[in-house]
């Protein structure tokens, strides 16, 4: 995937970060998160509606079902949304928009660089690397939550290739 607002250096690929790419990288990561809570709700509302019904054979449950189906659906929502909302704002804090985004994968592992820091990532600490249409998110041993996420237009998927090539952790098959 190329970009025209992405340009190579010496020291890797680097983009100026706009302030479309913080939605873009929270809402790749949420749809990662919120199937399972998804499908559980829609399971455990076809069990309530449909074995209410079986058992009485009255409408009322059916309706009672649509009522309860309807609260957990805006729910749900409401918490996709918050999450994404609270995403967004530590993306914004962490790459704010206008500044310059460098991303190198080097022989040790990935370089992350903004005016204000620069990480280096160890190819040995990587446990997982995900990607998503807008975002490439780098899980690090140890750590609970993405440790990283970064946009997709900065790691090509011969570099996603050869991160996973070098790190031990990473499960291959």
């Amino acid at each position: 995937m190329t970009d025209a607002a992405v340009q190579e250096t010496s020291t890797g690929k680097s983009i100026v970060i706009d302030h479309g790419m913080r939605w873009r990288l929270a809402r790749d990561h949420q749809r990662t998160k919120q199937t399972g809570l998804w499908v559980g709700g829609i399971l455990i509302l076809l069990v309530y509606g449909f074995g209410l019904f079986a058992l009485n054979g009255n409408v009322r449950s059916l309706v009672m079902a649509a009522f309860w189906g309807l609260l957990i659906a805006i729910g749900f929502v409401a918490i996709r949304h918050l999450g994404t909302q609270k995403l967004t704002r530590v993306i914004e804090g962490l790459y704010p928009a206008g500044d310059r985004l460098t991303v190198a994968v080097t022989e040790s592992g990935l370089t992350v660089t903004t005016s204000a820091t620069s990480l280096t990532v160890a190819a040995s600490a990587l446990w997982r690397i995900s990607t998503g249409p807008h975002s490439v998110r780098v899980r690090v041993n140890g750590l609970t939550g993405p440790a990283i996420i970064l946009p997709r237009e900065l790691l090509d998927d011969a570099d996603i290739a050869r991160l996973r090539a070098m790190s031990p952790r990473i499960r291959r098959g």
